[in-house]
């Protein structure tokens, strides 16, 4: 159930954010108000942006997903 919620959520994420990847992390991580207060961009917070260039790297995204 928690793996079937997690999707769902991300999904969710994946809609709102036209699958950019850069805002989908950013939102999972430091939640979908922090991206919105920065203008839809990836917050300011060492820990998030810790957090998309490492998962971005992990699965080896290309930098063409973080733009529309």
């Amino acid at each position: 159930m928690n793996v079937d919620i997690g999707v769902r959520h991300l999904r969710a994420l994946h809609d709102r954010y036209d699958g950019r990847v850069d805002l989908i992390l950013a939102a999972y991580n430091a939640g979908e108000g922090a991206v919105e207060r920065f203008g839809q961009r990836v917050p300011p917070f060492p820990e998030t942006e810790d957090y998309v260039r490492r998962i971005t790297t992990l699965v080896g995204v290309p930098e063409t997903a973080f733009t529309p």
